[in-house]
C-alpha cells in the first residue's frame, strides 16, 4: 500500500462514517485510529506540540496542544487534525502547518448550507500568511459532503 492509498483509505472511512448523529471528537478518534493500525500504520494520538498560535485577532502566541493524530506509515508522517464544525480552527491549522509531518490533513464536518471551501481556505491562507509558512499544503477533508481537496494558498 502506498501513502497516496493510505489517504484514499482515510477519505474513505470520514465518508463512511457520515452519521445524522453528531459522531464525538472521541468516537470519531478511536475508529480512525484503529482502522489506520489496520493498514499498517503507527498511530500516536494527541501527539504532543509546541506552536506558534495565530488567534482571531492576528495576534500570534506560543502554546504548548496536541495534534489529533501524529502517522507514520513507511518513511512518511501524516498530521491530522478534526474539528467538529463547518471550519477548523486556527490552532488546528496553525499546530499543522508547523508540524514536521510530510502529509497534513483537515477533517471537518460540514453542512449544505455553509460555504465551507472557501471559508476554510481563507483561513488556512490567513494563518500561513501570519506565520510567514509557504507550500505546506493542507489536504481538507469534509465529510458531509463527500470530497477533499488540496488547499495551498
Amino acid at each position: 500500500m502506498s501513502v497516496e492509498e493510505v489517504l484514499k483509505k482515510i477519505e474513505e472511512f470520514c465518508y463512511d462514517n457520515n452519521t445524522n448523529n453528531k459522531y464525538s471528537h472521541d468516537s470519531f478518534q478511536s475508529n480512525l485510529s484503529n482502522s489506520l493500525q489496520k493498514f499498517g500504520c503507527h498511530v500516536i494520538e494527541e501527539y504532543e506540540v509546541i506552536f506558534d498560535c495565530v488567534k482571531a485577532t492576528g495576534e500570534i502566541v506560543e502554546r504548548r496542544g496536541f495534534i489529533d493524530f501524529f502517522v507514520f506509515f513507511k518513511q512518511k508522517k501524516i498530521a491530522i487534525e478534526f474539528d467538529n464544525g463547518n471550519r477548523l480552527k486556527l490552532k488546528s491549522i496553525s499546530k499543522l502547518l508547523q508540524s514536521k509531518a510530510d502529509v497534513r490533513i483537515g477533517i471537518v464536518r460540514g453542512n449544505k448550507r455553509y460555504n465551507v471551501w472557501w471559508s476554510n481556505k481563507r483561513r488556512i491562507a490567513q494563518v500561513m500568511r501570519r506565520l510567514q509558512i509557504i507550500k505546506k499544503p493542507i489536504l481538507l477533508i469534509i465529510i458531509f459532503q463527500k470530497s477533499s481537496s488540496w488547499i495551498y494558498s
